[in-house]
C-alpha cells in the first residue's frame, strides 16, 4: 500500500473516531438526562442514550479498519473534551481552570497521535 493511500486510510480512521466519541458523549447525556427524568420520560432518554452510545461503538469498531487501534483508540478519549462542553451547555456545570487544563492534555496528545500516525515508520 502506498504512502498517500496509508494516510487517507487513517485519516478516515480519525474521523470515525471522531464521531464515536460525539455519539458516546450525546449517549452519556442522554442518560443523564434520563437519570433526572421520571416515568417513560425517563425510559427514553435511557433508550436514545444507549441507541447513541451503541452506534459510537459499532462506528468505533468500523474505524479500527483503518488505522491502529494505538493510534485510534486513545483519541476516543476527546469524548471526556466534548462531555465538559456538553456539560456547561445543556447541564449548567462550570468549566472549571482544572477541567480546561486536562482537557487540553487530552486535545495535545489526541493531535500527537494523529501526527505520529502519519510519519512514516522507520
Amino acid at each position: 500500500m502506498d504512502e498517500r493511500n496509508k494516510q487517507q486510510k487513517l485519516s478516515l480512521g480519525i474521523l470515525l473516531i471522531l464521531i464515536a466519541a460525539t455519539l458516546s458523549s450525546l449517549g452519556q447525556l442522554a442518560w443523564k438526562f434520563g437519570a433526572d427524568g421520571v416515568g417513560s420520560y425517563a425510559i427514553i432518554l435511557y433508550a436514545i442514550g444507549f441507541v447513541a452510545a451503541g452506534a459510537g461503538m459499532f462506528v468505533m469498531m468500523a474505524a479500527f479498519r483503518y488505522g491502529e487501534v494505538s493510534i485510534l483508540q486513545p483519541m476516543m478519549s476527546l469524548g471526556f473534551a466534548l462531555s465538559i462542553v456538553l456539560g456547561a451547555l445543556f447541564l449548567n456545570e462550570s468549566i472549571t481552570w482544572y477541567k480546561l487544563l486536562g482537557t487540553g492534555f487530552i486535545i495535545v496528545g489526541s493531535i500527537l497521535l494523529g501526527i505520529e500516525g502519519n510519519e512514516e515508520k522507520i
